[in-house]
């Protein structure tokens, strides 16, 4: 089947966006032999219209990806919204429309997506993103020592002022590595280097790479903000999840995630220490890490693949008018007769015959 599909992403996709186009081309990749009806390509965002080719299903993981493949005219489109916030810069005319958690279909429904298109189809997890499989001797090899190690996304605290931030870190009550993520950034890297110095933090910083993905694999919990990429890296390694207190507009998807067990999210930055010290009891721990475990992000992109397969199909629901027979539908049983229905004659008004009778006698009939 590899050799029918043809797998694009965008060439200023950020790492994780790219990390997920590549998990689903695996997923696609792993299905031995194409069936008759199955489409010619499945094509993921593309840099140009030119580039979809034959395709006959297009993966979009952004709007600009599926509005070009709508001048393309592609004849299915599906859009995957790849972390867990309902943003999507344009139309979202797709035939399938997946989604990470069920706390995020509403918000995409609100954007335009029709409800009997949206699918949950779980996290999936970038391309080569997994738990360690010892993570003592992973943590070990790093030299991170025993106590709890905490992933903070850098992008995800306040970058004009890193102080409060800093001041929360320090005052959790228990002994913590902090392992800061600054991504690509070199001038987020620079102020860490000027800022976190003085605050009594044991801690460390990373940059994307490998060491990214050691980093996540060692961590016991990963601080960042709710629709962030390190959510997807979380969620991946399964590492336990705290939130910076969320914006205005991601309130209710807060609320949800917090009241499923998903993650603890500070309500305010002055009780981010607070949230931190109840997230990194011991009790606390496991549980965070069951809950993203069970969410089973390295299965993401089989369970996305097999939905667009669905379609493809014809196998979804909703991806055909509504009011069509399911199989072999009856129509009445042949035991049971009914005699035509005689017609009533329908009811005159009285007003009518006077008027006919006059009529008659006018013309002398």
């Amino acid at each position: 089947m590899s050799d029918s599909i043809t797998v694009l992403h965008e060439a200023d996709a950020g790492t994780v966006r790219r990390g997920i186009a590549a998990a689903l081309e695996r997923a696609l990749g792993a299905n031995e032999e194409p069936e008759a009806e199955s489409p010619g390509a499945i094509a993921l965002p593309v840099p140009e219209a030119g580039a979809i080719g034959d395709a006959q299903i297009v993966i979009a993981l952004d709007a600009g990806s599926l509005e070009r493949a709508a001048r393309a005219r592609v004849p299915m489109r599906v859009a995957v919204f790849p972390f867990l916030r309902a943003e999507w810069r344009g139309e979202l005319d797709a035939d399938l429309v997946l989604v990470p958690h069920e706390a995020l279909v509403a918000d995409v429904v609100a954007l335009g997506a029709r409800r009997d298109r949206v699918r949950v189809c779980g996290p999936i997890a970038p391309e080569g993103w997994s738990p360690a499989e010892a993570p003592e001797t992973l943590r070990e090899r790093l030299g991170l020592g025993a106590e709890p190690c905490v992933v903070v996304r850098a992008h995800a605290l306040e970058r004009d002022d890193l102080a409060p931030s800093l001041v929360q870190l320090s005052l959790v009550r228990r002994e913590v590595r902090w392992l800061f993520d600054v991504g690509s950034d070199p001038d987020l890297a620079k102020r860490l280097r000027d800022h976190v110095p003085g605050y009594g933090l044991d801690a460390l910083m990373f940059a994307d790479g490998p060491d990214a993905l050691d980093a996540y694999r060692a961590a016991d919990a990963v601080l960042g903000r709710i629709g962030g990429a390190e959510t997807s890296r979380a969620l991946a390694t399964g590492a336990a999840l705290v939130f910076v207190p969320p914006r205005r507009d991601e309130l209710r998807l807060a609320h949800i995630i917090e009241e499923g067990g998903l993650a603890a999210i500070a309500d305010s930055a002055a009780t981010l220490a607070v949230t931190l010290d109840a997230a990194l009891r011991d009790e606390a721990l496991e549980a965070g890490k069951a809950a993203s475990l069970g969410l089973d992000a390295a299965g993401g992109a089989a369970r996305a693949i097999e939905m667009v397969r669905d379609l493809a199909r014809g196998e979804l629901e909703g991806a055909r008018p509504t009011g069509l027979p399911v199989g072999l539908e009856r129509l009445g049983d042949p035991d049971q007769t009914a005699r035509p229905r005689e017609a009533s004659a329908p009811e005159r008004d009285p007003s009518v015959d006077e008027e006919l009778a006059a009529l008659r006698e006018k013309l002398g009939l």
